[in-house]
């Protein structure tokens, strides 16, 4: 689960078998910029949606 703390910390510092360097923050944002996504409120998600939404972006880039 993604927690709203959690947002600016880099990602391989919170799964530590990633090698992504940006923080979730920057991941989140990239995403919807390159998926041409309306930008979400991160820090008025619950601590589900937040889950819910980058898993949502983690498969857009399997795709």
């Amino acid at each position: 689960m993604l927690a709203k703390i959690n947002l600016d910390s880099r990602i391989c510092e919170i799964e530590l078998d990633s090698i992504k360097t940006q923080t979730y923050r920057e991941f989140i944002k990239q995403s919807e910029v390159e998926f041409g996504l309306k930008p979400r409120d991160l820090d008025n998600m619950s601590t589900t949606q937040l889950s819910e939404y980058l898993d949502f972006l983690d498969f857009l880039w399997a795709k």
